[in-house]
C-alpha cells in the first residue's frame, strides 16, 4: 500500500473520530431548549383527542386547557407563532407517526396570507435545528434541501450553528406556554394602531402559493384518509371579516371538512380591550373565542350523534 493511499486512510479515520466529537452538541441542544412540545411529538408523547395547528393566532387565541375542561377530551396546543401551512403539515405527519390519531383537529387560518409568499409566516427551521440529532428531524431538513444527504453520515454536516449555544433558553414574556401547549397573552402591543377598518376586505388569488396550497390540500387529505375530524378555524381580526378570503378557503376545501367563522356581530371583536394587536386576542378574548369554539364542537358533536343514529335505523 502506498504512502499516499495510506494517509488518505490515516485523514479519514481521523476526521470520522474528530467528526463524532461535536456529536456532545446534538445531543444535548434539546435538553436546552424550553418549548419542548416538537420533541415530544418525536418521541410519541402528545396523545390527545383534540389538536390545535396553526400560527401564533393558533397560539394566542385558543386556550387547549377551556376546551379540555369543558368537552372532557384530552386537548393539547401545537401552534407556532410564525409558522406556515407547510410547517403544520409536517406537524401533523409527524403527529400521525409517532402518537395516537386524535378525534379532531382544529386548524386556524391566516387571513389573507395562509396561501400566499409573504415574510410572516414561514416553514420554522430554527424549531428543528435543536433536534437534529433526530432522524426524522434531519431527514425533514434534507427533503426541504435545508441540509444536503452528507448530513446522514456527518455530524458537522446535521450540526447548525444554534447547537453550539450551550446556554439553556427561558421562556420570554412573548413566548409562555401554558402545560397544554397554548401561548396566551395579557398585555396589550404598543405598537397597535387600533384603528377599526369596517370596509369590505379584498382578497387576489393570483398572489397565492401553489406550494401552499398544495400543502392546504395535503393537509386535508391527511386528516381525512385518517378519520380525523377537521375544523378550519377564521379567528378575528380587528377589521371586518374578509369574505373574499373565506370564499377562496371554501373552494380548496374538502366537501367533509367543516369551516368556522367567528361571530361576525360579537361587539368582544370589535373592542380594542380584547385584543394584544389587530391580529391576536388577548388572554379575555382568547376565552371568549375559546368558548365559541367549544359550542361549535359540541354541536358538531351532537351532529355526528344523529347522523350515526340515522344509519343506524336503517
Amino acid at each position: 500500500m502506498s504512502g499516499f493511499i495510506k494517509k488518505i486512510i490515516f485523514f479519514a479515520i481521523a476526521f470520522f473520530v474528530f467528526d463524532k466529537i461535536f456529536y456532545a452538541f446534538l445531543f444535548i441542544s434539546p435538553h436546552l431548549e424550553s418549548d419542548k412540545r416538537l420533541e415530544k411529538l418525536v418521541n410519541g408523547e402528545i396523545n390527545k383527542e383534540i389538536i390545535i395547528l396553526g400560527s401564533s393566532r393558533g397560539a394566542r387565541n385558543i386556550i387547549a386547557k377551556q376546551i379540555e375542561d369543558s368537552l372532557h377530551l384530552s386537548s393539547f396546543n401545537l401552534s407556532y407563532p410564525g409558522s406556515d401551512i407547510a410547517f403544520q403539515e409536517f406537524l401533523l405527519q409527524t403527529l400521525l407517526a409517532n402518537n395516537k390519531k386524535p378525534k379532531a383537529i382544529i386548524l386556524t387560518l391566516d387571513d389573507p396570507i395562509q396561501l400566499m409568499p409573504n415574510d410572516f409566516i414561514n416553514f420554522r427551521f430554527d424549531r428543528l435545528y435543536p433536534l437534529a440529532k433526530y432522524e426524522s428531524i434531519n431527514n425533514e431538513m434534507i427533503k426541504r434541501r435545508e441540509k444536503n444527504f452528507l448530513s446522514r453520515f456527518l455530524i458537522l454536516s446535521r450540526i447548525n450553528q444554534v447547537n453550539f449555544n450551550i446556554t439553556e433558553k427561558k421562556y420570554s414574556i412573548w413566548d409562555s406556554i401554558r402545560s397544554n401547549g397554548s401561548m396566551p397573552i395579557s398585555f396589550q402591543s404598543k405598537d397597535a394602531a387600533f384603528n377599526y377598518d369596517n370596509a369590505a376586505q379584498t382578497y387576489n388569488k393570483d398572489n397565492e402559493s401553489l406550494a401552499k396550497i398544495k400543502s392546504f390540500t395535503n393537509f386535508q387529505r391527511l386528516c381525512l384518509d385518517n378519520s380525523i375530524a377537521l375544523h378550519l378555524i377564521f379567528p378575528p381580526n380587528y377589521k371586518s371579516h374578509n369574505r373574499q378570503f373565506e370564499n377562496r378557503i371554501r373552494q380548496l376545501t374538502h366537501s367533509e371538512v367543516s369551516l368556522f367563522v367567528h361571530d361576525t356581530l360579537n361587539d368582544v371583536y370589535h373592542d380594542k380591550s380584547y385584543f394584544f394587536d389587530e391580529r391576536h386576542l388577548l388572554v379575555n378574548g382568547a376565552v371568549v373565542f375559546t368558548n365559541e369554539l367549544i359550542d361549535m364542537l359540541k354541536a358538531k358533536e351532537h351532529e355526528s350523534a344523529i347522523t350515526v343514529l340515522g344509519h343506524s335505523v336503517q
